[in-house]
């Protein structure tokens, strides 16, 4: 280096520095920076409103847990979602049983304790690949820190929808498959950086197998793909491309065999059987001549992005300051590496204009900050790389703190092991086993959520207290206070369409060539605290069921149904 260069000019308290960080990185500092979100993390807990361990969950909870459950008992439920997340928790949903609250607390820890540090690894490795290793540190800080640093600038009507519904979820606190998707979509990030950087084919497979099980969580996650694509063409990278689109395979195979055998048909190549029932007028202009679905999955709408906008500018101090440091950021890193920064701003664009636009959210109810979770990442990482903008110190930073290269022992044996876990197991594990048929879970559309029906949580119903008496033993729920529902139906329930079967004690399933699609069609008939209700029925037979329902605000008037009784008979003839 010549003397005039940025490094020999280095000041002596950056010499301080590296030699400091020389001795202890990165382990020691990024072990502070996780101790410190775990800190925050436990104030933020400790203020928060929740009932136990439920925060806010957005009501999809239940649809991963009761999944995972099914698959425990080696079926294949009804897919309407992804199967990531649910593959994921199969060990804990099976050894804690059907019951989402009995679960939450080793979800909650696992989300905590595992992904909430490999998340902030990430944010490390990218940023630190880009701007070195001090810049790396800062993203991580930026990381942890820039959720409650915001708190202020959102107005105070948005204060609980932004603190107590969107940050838990953010913080992976909840049973939704938005934050574990989001630290999978960070994980394909980084090992797509180091394959720019090392052109190693084993990191950009690993990168690719990362992306496709984020898009096994979430299919909506395939957004982020347009930055791959973008980084590994402008870097000219046509083998590492390829091994990237080869990781991908096996986990876009899992989620085929997954939606096939749990829907009988792929969402995405054609509509559901039920609206090809419909007509050939219901289906005209969703496919195209190949059957493939296209709206679903990608929707522009300009008009629904600009009430977007215009919410997002009434409730934040500055619509502005969103838009310019991720532009400043970009800046920053095309002077570092134009693919690496095409990478990050390809991944950013893709979410901001499809989830932006999407007609399913809006910033006004909160659903749009969940949905957009996964294109989060982007948007500080950029807002981190600002720094290097600074005429002196930018070049600096990278110069004198370049990133440094972790070996890990046994990486290849470690590799193979991902993919089996990741790639293979899933693939095999759904090609083995058969679709889910009975009543084991069921459908609540008054409630939108799908719910395991407990053959171990019974009901009794006999005289007493001055009508029918029904009495049931409630599974254990911890910390979290709960309540009941009671529901009623005749055993044996008429179909109000002749092409649909009779629903029995309280449940209807409809014939589908996938996975039973069971709905409960019950009465509900009061809510109580107590394990006992005494209902005055009309004569003949009767089916009882309950329902353990919870939620975060311990509101006997809200949701959500968590678990389903098996059903009670009465004989009342007279």
């Amino acid at each position: 280096m010549r003397p005039g260069s940025a490094v020999a000019a280095a000041p002596p308290r950056f010499l301080a520095l590296e030699r400091w960080l020389a001795r202890y990185e990165p382990w020691a500092p990024l072990g502070a920076i996780v101790v410190l979100q775990w800190l925050t993390l436990v104030a933020f807990v400790l203020v928060v409103r929740r009932n136990g361990w439920l925060f806010y969950q957005g009501g999809d909870e239940t649809f991963f847990h009761t999944d995972g459950w099914v698959l425990s008992h080696g079926h294949i439920p009804e897919s309407e979602i992804g199967f990531g997340w649910s593959y994921l928790i199969t060990p804990i949903a099976g050894l804690f049983g059907p019951s989402f609250i009995s679960s939450l607390p080793a979800l909650v820890l696992f989300q905590t304790l595992v992904l909430l540090p490999i998340a902030v690894c990430c944010v490390y490795g990218i940023a630190a690949r880009i701007g070195g290793r001090l810049i790396g540190y800062f993203a991580a800080l930026v990381w942890v820190l820039a959720p409650f640093a915001s708190i202020p600038l959102w107005d105070h009507r948005y204060h609980a929808k932004y603190v107590e519904q969107f940050l838990p979820q953010a913080f992976g606190m909840t049973g939704l498959g938005d934050f574990p998707s989001m630290v999978c979509v960070l994980v394909a990030a980084y090992f797509c950086v180091r394959a720019l950087d090392t052109h190693d084919l084993l990191d950009a497979a690993l990168g690719g197998l990362a992306a496709g099980f984020a898009i096994g969580i979430k299919p909506a996650n395939a957004l982020f793909l347009a930055g791959p694509f973008l980084a590994f063409a402008a870097a000219r990278r046509i083998r590492q491309g390829g091994a990237f689109g080869l990781g991908l395979i096996p986990p876009l195979i899992a989620l085929v065999l997954w939606k096939y055998k749990g829907l009988g048909h792929l969402p995405f190549l054609t509509p559901a059987p039920k609206a090809l029932a419909a007509g050939a007028g219901a289906v005209e202009g969703t496919a195209l001549p190949l059957g493939l679905v296209v709206s679903r999955y990608v929707h522009f709408d300009w008009t629904r992005m600009h009430q977007n906008y215009l919410e997002l500018r009434e409730f934040f101090w500055s619509t502005r300051l969103l838009e310019w440091l991720p532009l400043a950021g970009f800046i920053a890193a095309v002077r570092r590496s134009w693919p690496k920064a095409l990478l990050l701003g390809g991944w950013l664009g893709a979410f901001v204009l499809v989830k932006g636009s999407s007609d399913q959210a809006s910033v006004e109810s909160g659903i749009l900050l969940r949905l957009f979770m996964p294109g989060f990442p982007p948007v500080l990482l950029l807002a981190a790389l600002i720094p290097l903008l600074m005429p002196t110190v930018g070049p600096l930073l990278w110069e004198r703190f370049p990133v440094r290269e972790v070996r890990l022992p046994r990486r290849r044996e470690l590799a193979i092991a991902g993919g089996v876990v990741f790639g293979l197991l899933p693939v095999l594990l759904f090609a083995a086993l058969r679709p889910l048929h009975g009543t084991h879970e069921v459908k609540y559309f008054d409630e939108h959520v799908i719910v395991p029906v407990d053959s171990s949580f019974t009901a009794d119903v006999g005289r007493g207290g001055g009508g029918e008496l029904v009495t049931w033993k409630p599974p254990s729920s911890g910390a979290t206070h709960v309540f009941y529902r009671v529901y009623r139906a005749r055993p044996v329930v008429p179909a109000p369409d002749p092409t649909l079967p009779p629903g029995h004690d309280g449940i209807r399933c409809t014939p589908t060539s996938g996975a039973s699609d069971c709905r409960l069609e019950m009465q509900l008939l009061g809510t109580t605290r107590a394990t006992s209700f005494v209902d005055k029925p009309p004569a003949g037979p009767w089916t009882y069921r309950i329902a353990l329902t919870a939620n975060w605000l311990n509101d006997q008037n809200a949701g959500d149904v968590m678990l389903l009784s098996a059903p009670a008979h009465l004989s009342k003839f007279h």
